[in-house]
């Protein structure tokens, strides 16, 4: 059997294609994307054949995975309907997978990728030998955002594009819901909450939930298989005098009135708190002994792009998140400030995709405004066309207006330019496109001006 993964460079379908070339064989697998990229490149180096080229011009294949970004249009995607070749969405092939071991599925708007990178150190830690699908890089996995092993199978689940309520695990995470990825729902928010509480009644023997979460403490579900994690009353697992110490934070972990112990954490700010939380229930609920968990937080070295610390030297820190919903920048805003409370916080800001900065322009404007300064880099499309009436330009407007010092940016050249002698300031890069390379370039440009 052959398999092809169209947009194989994707980072869902990457660790997809590691999977099946560690199962069935390398020359069994190939892929096609249209631009080279750090996971081409990755899996070129394992022996992958990637065309980096989509026509149709297709070898012999048994099965053709794809993404939602492939059309109908695509000319792979046409070929392969012709030839009549099985046809499958990554979330399908991922979904199977998942039915093949007994399986965790970590999911919610946010957090999900530093969340499962936390619970899948854990057990590799701790022996279990886990099969980890990521949708991030992270140094603790052998393949970045991949591991094959033979034990528990591990896998972030992606919400984006409605295949999750298909999904059956053993055990799942929902960290949070928010509006999303809603252009996959019919621009309705209920449809999306109605696919992640499927994929929670999905689950066969333990559902861990935020219970400070709005939408998810509201679900109906078997109360004999759903444990809640937070702060408030609804919680079975809570965090308790969390605080914060120059680039770490420390917080107390209860079950019910037993105070378990301190965790301590390599992150700032509370969502990380939270995402720390659900992964500590999950593997205590697995019987870990709690001594391996804090063992493995204070190890835990952040996911890439999540908070990352380019350059810190000369009270001017350069972070790169990968930030892209109102409420990832809010959260990653507000760590920012708790962890250097007497800087300057430019935030520089990519919006990703047309229709979330449609749907959430003022939620966007809302968010950005607690920062001193915010530069706004042009749109990141990934693959979207254009929106009428959908333009960067009015966040920036509307900031000004607002009293926040704003400006637009058309080139990586000018922000460079204009940030490249900031002093006693925090410059955090926001976005889930290409504005990281921006963030690289500048950190370089400082290394290289402080050994001049």
């Amino acid at each position: 059997m052959k398999y092809y993964f169209s947009g194989i460079g994707g980072i869902g379908m990457s660790s997809l294609a590691l999977y099946t070339a560690y199962k069935y064989g390398i020359k069994n697998v190939l892929g096609s994307n249209n631009e080279m990229n750090e996971r081409v490149e990755y899996l070129i180096k394992k022996g992958i054949k990637v065309k980096l080229k989509q026509d149709s011009d297709l070898p012999d294949i048994d099965f053709l995975i794809k993404t939602t970004a492939i059309k109908d249009t695509n000319p792979e995607l046409i070929e392969a309907k012709k030839r009549k070749i099985t046809v499958l969405n990554r979330m399908q092939l991922l979904n199977s997978i998942l039915q093949e071991h007994t399986s965790i599925g970590i999911t919610g708007t946010d957090g999900k990728t530093t969340t499962t990178a936390m619970v899948s150190q854990i057990f590799k830690n701790v022996g279990k030998d886990p099969t980890v699908f990521l949708g991030g890089i992270h140094n603790s996995l052998e393949d970045g955002n991949f591991r094959y092993g033979n034990g528990i199978i591990i896998a972030e689940v992606d919400e984006s594009d409605g295949f999750i309520e298909e999904t059956k695990t053993n055990f799942s995470i929902v960290n949070n819901l928010r509006p999303d990825h809603l252009e996959h729902y019919d621009n309705k928010f209920e449809k999306l909450e109605n696919s992640l509480y499927k994929f929670a009644r999905n689950t066969k023997d333990l559902v861990i939930l935020n219970g400070d979460d709005v939408h998810l403490s509201k679900w109906h579900l078997n109360e004999n298989k759903v444990l809640y994690f937070g702060q408030g009353e609804k919680a079975d697992y809570t965090i308790k005098n969390r605080r914060q110490y120059n680039g770490y934070q420390v917080f107390e972990l209860h079950h019910k009135n037993t105070h378990i112990g301190d965790i301590i954490l390599n992150l700032p700010g509370l969502h990380y708190a939270y995402d720390a939380l659900a992964s500590a229930v999950l593997s205590l609920e697995f019987g870990i002994d709690f001594k391996t968990i804090k063992e493995t937080f204070q190890s835990y070295n952040s996911v890439g792009r999540r908070f990352n610390v380019l350059y810190d030297k000369d009270n001017l820190s350069i972070i790169d998140d990968y930030a892209h919903t109102p409420d990832e920048i809010l959260a990653t805003i507000k760590a920012t400030k708790e962890n250097f409370p007497k800087r300057k916080l430019i935030t520089i800001f990519q919006p990703h995709r047309y229709t979330r900065l449609y749907f959430h322009i003022n939620d966007f404007i809302d968010v950005l405004k607690y920062s001193d300064e915010v530069l706004v880099y042009r749109i990141y499309s990934a693959f979207e066309e254009p929106i009428n009436g959908v333009d960067e330009r009015k966040v920036v407007e509307a900031l000004n207006s607002q009293s926040t010092f704003s400006k637009f940016y058309n080139s990586e050249e000018e922000i460079i330019s204009d940030l490249l002698l900031e002093r006693n300031a925090v410059l955090l890069f926001v976005g889930a496109g290409d504005i990281t390379d921006i963030a690289k370039k500048l950190s370089k440009y400082k290394k290289n001006l402080d050994i001049s």
